[in-house]
């Protein structure tokens, strides 16, 4: 049995779920809570078996999985989503995936490329952020145009207009933004940066790192809980959160998916 969930049910997700292993569908459960539609998969008693859920307001088909048995029919539950959303034929869908969660889920739909490994770090080192630097600022809504602009020329689909209600940290060079950060997410339960990166040609000059520095600063000083994702094959990147004090706590994988298709093998 396929219905939608309660937002009682949904808080009752909350309650049990694990913030760093299931990090997409917690911030489904949360900030993304009022742009998602959560649907679940029963038995005849009521018991709930996983769960599937598709956020609205992205440039791309966004989804999100949360098992809670082994019964959990992924496929057959993609077909009812399909159905109840009314999604086209053919169309691609994206989520993340822990290493557990590929390792079932990899089998029961269709995959459209390779699956990018990607790592979940968290700030934990508060002691090995550095100095400000005086070069970033945090940026008004006068500049808002830019970071549209910008978040368009660096091809960061996850941004949306929302996010623009979230601080945002640059560096002007005269009227050009030419390094910027923000945040997907932005809270007292948790914050996620998002959304940075500098132009090509002002790059080797620190700018990320600074930027980045005062995303996480400005982080800390509402919750402990500070988070970003990155890709595992961005050697440099790794090592620069890490210069400020993040660690890897989970691997997870961006994955690719033909919605409401049948099951194919995929090695990881």
């Amino acid at each position: 049995m396929y219905r939608k969930l309660s937002s009682t049910e949904l808080d009752s997700l909350l309650c049990t779920i694990n913030r760093d292993q299931h990090f997409l569908y917690y911030s489904y459960l949360t900030c993304r809570r009022p742009n998602t539609a959560h649907y679940g998969q029963f038995t005849e008693s009521g018991e709930l078996f996983g769960v599937l859920a598709y956020l609205r307001g992205l440039p791309f088909h966004a989804f999100s999985v949360y098992s809670l048995h082994e019964s959990f029919d992924l496929q057959s539950m993609m077909a009812f989503m399909k159905e109840e959303l009314q999604l086209p034929d053919g169309a691609v869908g994206s989520f993340i995936l822990n290493e557990e969660e590929m390792d079932v889920f990899s089998r029961q739909i269709e995959i459209s490329g390779s699956p990018k490994k990607l790592l979940l770090m968290k700030h934990v080192h508060q002691e090995a952020l550095p100095s400000r630097d005086e070069r970033v600022i945090r940026l008004q809504p006068s500049s808002y145009g830019l970071i549209e602009t910008k978040m368009a020329e660096l091809q960061t689909m996850a941004f949306t207009k929302e996010e623009l209600n979230h601080p945002f940290y640059g560096v002007m060079n005269h009227d050009e933004l030419i390094a910027v950060g923000g945040y997907h997410i932005f809270s007292e339960n948790y914050v996620e940066l998002g959304n940075i990166g500098t132009d090509a040609a002002w790059r080797r000059n620190g700018y990320g790192k600074s930027v980045c520095t005062e995303l996480t600063r400005s982080g800390r000083e509402v919750t402990p809980h500070v988070y970003l994702n990155v890709l595992e094959g961005n050697v440099g990147a790794i090592q620069l959160y890490q210069s400020i004090g993040y660690e890897p706590i989970c691997t997870q994988y961006i994955v690719e998916f033909v919605i409401g298709s049948g099951p194919r093998e995929y090695q990881i």
